[in-house]
């Protein structure tokens, strides 16, 4: 039988299968000893061998997120909260990245809007000028939750983003129950207290699967490469191959695209200067590496 991982309890499998049935397995020595398997994978197993059934296949990815560590995601859903906890432009550009880099489509949120409707306008033009779908929300005035709920594409929805933001809110709402606990906003930090911790999908009435992660207020930029920063701005991807240098990092070199378009307001400066910070945060990283 074929079916989804759920969830991973200590080496114990949750995996929906065909009907919306429900079975728990464990995988064979062999395959523990291969793979490591994730939540979202797509597995073959067996039932009828005593209490508990067997994984005897994990089919390839299609792609893998480390943090959180979930595989196959058609779509992420990027939460920010426009206060409490104020926005940060790094960290959402940095899950842009995490996205990007792993060719998922990004469906970008800004909740908790009603406590700051024009920053919350600005924060999405500023997105949707870069070429993402952007929603405001607020759980207090219910704007823009059955526009996300309209914009999910499945199977496997992740919803992403720092503690506090109403991840975990969001999500009790649209499967109409208190499933995920959500954390408060310490009054000392102004960040929110992480209240996830383990990796779970949770199946809604429309067949899709939701899945709530890990709070982080910090993100590094392992995974991405200096040469391949620029192709994950989207908005740069036009001008990229148009430099005067094949290999201009659009930085400080003459008759560069990149830097004539922001010139031109065709790229925002906002979003340039973003470029430049991840781009000496990855140097920096790389360089660290050969040390």
């Amino acid at each position: 039988m074929k079916g989804i991982i759920l969830k991973n309890q200590n080496g114990y499998f949750s995996i929906a299968g065909e009907g919306e049935q429900l079975t728990l397995c464990r995988s064979r020595g062999r395959l523990k000893r291969k793979t490591d398997i994730l939540v979202g994978d797509a597995v073959e197993y067996e039932t009828g061998l005593g209490s508990e059934g067997v994984i005897t296949k994990v089919y390839p990815r299609k792609n893998a997120l480390h943090r959180p560590p979930v595989a196959n995601v058609d779509q992420l859903v990027l939460v920010s909260a426009i206060r409490t906890p104020d926005l940060s432009l790094a960290i959402l550009d940095k899950m842009i990245l995490m996205a990007e880099n792993e060719d998922i489509e990004p469906l970008l949120v800004i909740n908790k809007c009603d406590l700051a409707r024009d920053a919350a306008k600005e924060v999405q033009a500023l997105y949707e000028k870069a070429g993402y779908s952007c929603i405001l929300t607020s759980l207090v005035t219910g704007e823009g939750l059955e526009t996300l709920k309209a914009a999910f594409q499945g199977p496997i929805i992740a919803f992403s983003g720092p503690s506090g933001v109403g991840k975990s809110s969001l999500l009790n709402h649209f499967l109409d129950c208190t499933h995920f606990e959500a954390g408060a906003v310490s009054r000392h930090t102004g960040r929110g207290r992480t209240t996830t911790r383990h990796a779970e999908l949770v199946r809604t009435e429309n067949g899709h699967f939701l899945m709530d992660t890990p709070g982080y207020t910090l993100l590094d930029v392992l995974h991405v490469k200096a040469d391949d920063l620029a192709y994950l701005y989207r908005e740069f991807r036009p001008f990229l191959g148009k430099c005067r240098f094949r290999n201009c990092m659009h930085a400080k070199e003459p008759d560069c695209a990149v830097r004539d378009a922001v010139k031109r307001g065709d790229i925002q400066e906002k979003r340039y200067l973003s470029y430049l910070h991840l781009l000496e945060e990855i140097k920096e990283s790389e360089a660290r590496r050969f040390l």
